[in-house]
This record gives structure tokens, sequence and C-alpha cells, in this order.
């Protein structure tokens, strides 16, 4: 082979390796990929618009169909989203006959989405779920929907409890209770931290109602959180799942720690009467756990968010301006126009059922990392469906459950939740 030939095929060979590794780059799901190219997808599409100078508003459209199950059967109640770039939505809900029309979207090319208790988030529409909708004209986009699979989780295994340590936090409230770290395998590895609190003068003849505590953090970081429940009377489990895109490993792993709780694992603990709570991130889970059929008595959501659209909708407008670094994180998701699967899936406002446990809703008109109208768009789609719950809202309080000082709204956030706790569980 000469020379001359010999460097013809390397070229080759290096052309074909580039080629493969674009097509990776442009449809790996591989995150640290995935987060960067819609990152660079972003930056390149707002630079377009402001080379484009945004066109003047397009004439509208409407979209109309039919959602039904996969046999046929129309789906009452099911929710259709049309997503614009920035998250703006356009929504209806389906009649008796699962028909529903949405008027009034700019015309454009768009990925509708459709959702029902039981079924899975679809998108609906022709070639790759999109529909092309013209100005003054009516399309119809029809789906049948998948019912929701049956879900397996693996149970834990090697568990165990350390012993226990006895600690106090004195801000911002005064509070002493016994701590012990969780330990067991979670999917052939260890489980990520996690503690069980219980009061120092606990009875073992009086089991505790046991309280999943989900913080939007390591649990290590909320020490003082923990105790002030266990103190209140409450046997707590303390978690706290690392941040991610995807939340449904670290979801099979807290359904983990209730089985272990309706076992009987944690002394002390009565495993009849388990209320989960979460904040900010960790209502996410708290959200997904419901969805999933989690059979709790009550769960508690603080500052949560609850549609992702909208929160990416102001962020886009400029009247949210999230900190620590979320804005950057909502646009390695993607936009909401080309992934509206990704947001639909951890907007909880529109996976309520009727079914669900008593919620308790808190939230601070003066959160700055969660807007407070979060909370009311979840409260509206609750009342839709007929769920029960409360509403509790704040002048300031601040983000979550505790502040740095035990201040009138800080000692107020804690007693409504203690009274819902009492309410439900006691």
């Amino acid at each position: 082979m000469t020379t001359h030939l010999r460097n013809r095929w390397l070229w080759l060979g290096l052309a074909l390796i580039f080629g493969l590794l674009l097509v990776w780059l442009a449809t790996s799901r591989y995150t640290p990929v995935w987060a960067a190219r819609n990152t660079l997808y972003y930056h390149l599409y707002q630079g377009w618009r402001q080379l484009a100078r945004q066109p003047s508003p397009a004439d509208s459209g409407t979209l109309q169909g039919t959602i039904t199950s996969a046999q046929g059967a129309p789906i009452d109640g099911a929710w259709v989203l049309v997503s614009e770039w920035d998250g703006t939505t356009h929504t209806a809900r389906t009649d008796a006959d699962g028909r529903y029309t949405i008027e009034a979207i700019p015309a454009g090319r768009y990925k509708p989405v459709a959702t029902a208790p039981g079924y899975q988030d679809t998108l609906i529409g022709g070639f790759l779920g999109r529909i092309n909708l013209q100005p003054d004209a009516t399309t119809i986009a029809n789906a049948g929907l998948p019912i929701e699979p049956a879900r397996t989780v693996t149970p834990a295994t090697d568990f165990f409890l350390a012993e226990p340590t006895s600690l106090n936090c004195t801000t911002p409230f005064d509070v002493e209770a016994l701590q012990r770290q969780i330990h067991f395998t979670s999917d052939d590895r260890p489980n990520q931290l996690a503690f069980y609190y219980t009061p120092v003068t606990a009875s073992p003849n009086d089991p505790l109602p046991l309280l999943l505590a989900i913080y939007p953090g390591p649990a290590d970081g909320w020490v003082c959180a923990s105790l002030s429940l266990a103190q209140a009377g409450y046997a707590v489990l303390a978690a706290g799942p690392a941040y991610s895109f995807d939340l449904e490993s670290d979801l099979d792993e807290l359904e983990r720690l209730l089985d272990l709780a309706r076992q009987g694992s944690f002394p002390g603990s009565d495993p009849g009467r388990i209320a989960i709570l979460g904040g900010s991130y960790s209502s996410l889970h708290v959200q997904r756990l419901l969805q999933r059929g989690q059979p709790v008595q009550a769960a508690l959501l603080l500052g949560p968010p609850t549609d992702l659209f909208d929160m990416r909708r102001r962020l886009e407008d400029g009247s949210f301006v999230p900190p620590f670094g979320l804005d950057q994180a909502f646009r390695a998701m993607g936009l909401p126009s080309q992934d509206p699967l990704l947001y639909l899936k951890y907007s909880g406002a529109y996976h309520v059922r009727a079914d669900f446990p008593p919620l308790a809703i808190l939230h601070s008109r003066g959160d700055d990392t969660v807007p407070y109208q979060q909370s009311e768009l979840l409260a509206a789609n609750l009342d839709l469906v007929g769920a029960e719950y409360e509403l509790h809202f704040f002048d300031k309080g601040g983000h979550y459950l505790l502040a740095e000082q035990a201040d009138a709204d800080t000692q107020a956030i804690y007693d409504v939740t203690l009274e819902f706790l009492a309410k439900h569980l006691q």
C-alpha cells in the first residue's frame, strides 16, 4: 500500500470518527453532554433572536382534538399543554368526551403534550410530536395515552442504624433530640446520607408518628430543623437527595426508606402514621412520591416549585431572577418548546389527583427562590380535582422551613407545620 493511499484511509477514518463524535454530541442523553448542548443552543438561539430583532406577534390559531386511552376510551380531565420557547403555556382540560380546544396560540411549530392520572405523559401531534399551527385555522391533534406502567422498586438490603447520639441546637429554637445515621444498600450502592431522629424522652411503649423530611440539600445541613421536629413529638427520617435533572433513582431510594418504615425498622415509630415533607427543590420529590401513589397520611410542601413552564417564563421575562445558579440549571434543561415532557414531568400542578392525602402548602410572599405564585397555581388545580389541602402564605419568612433566627414568621411557619401534622397524625 502506497503512502498516499495509507494517508487517504487515515483521513477517511479520522473523518468517520469525527462524524460519529458529532452525532453522539448532538444526540447523547448523557447528562453533562446534554446539559452543555442545551446551554449552547440557548445562547445561539438568543443570539439569533437579537439579530432577527424579534418578529412582530404572529397571527394565532386553534388547536383541537380528543384524548383517549390506548383502547380508545375518552379521558375526562386530561391536561393538554402547548409551550412557547420561553415557557409561556396554552392549556386546556378535556371534557367527559375527551375533547379539548385551545385558542389564541401564536402560529408556529409546537410539541403539544398531554397528561392524565394513571397515564404516561405523551407527545401529541404529527411526526416526532410536532404540529404546525397555521394562522386563523384550526389544527386537529388527537392522542391515545398509554397506561402508566407498573413499577417495581428493589428492596433495601443490609439495613442497620448507628448508635444514637444526643444533639442540640440553640438557633432558631433551643432543641435537643437523638440522632442515628441510617445505613442500607440501595441498588447495590450505599444509600445517600440519611438520619433517624427521636425525642430524648421518647417512650418505647408509645410509638410516635413518623415524618419523612426530604431536604433540599445534604441531610446533615438540616440538623436543627430535624431536631425541632423530633422534639415536637415525631420520629423523623431525614434525607437530602443530591441535585439532579432526573429524580427517579432518588425517588426509588426514598421509597425504600418508606418501605423500611412500614416494616417497623425504625424503633419507636408507628408504621401506620406516616407523613412526608419537602421544600424548595425537595418538594419535587414529595410531589412525585404522591404521583407514584405512596400511601401516606399527609404531606407538606414548603416554597414548592409546581410549574416549571411558568418558572421558566418568569426567568425569561425578567420578573424572576433566581439565586444559586438556578438560571443556568433551567437553561441546561433545554427550551420548554423543545423538551416539554421533561418540564411536564416535574410540574406537579398538572399531576394532581382527587385521592391525594391532605396537603399543606406553605409559601412566603417574599420568597426570592421560588415565586409564591407557584403555590397559587398548585392550589387552583387542586381545587379543580377536589383534593383536600390547606394554603398558607406568609409576608416574610424567607425561603423554605426555618430561618437563622426565630422571628414571628419563622415561628408561624413552624406552628402551622406542627398543627397540620397533629391534625392528621396524632
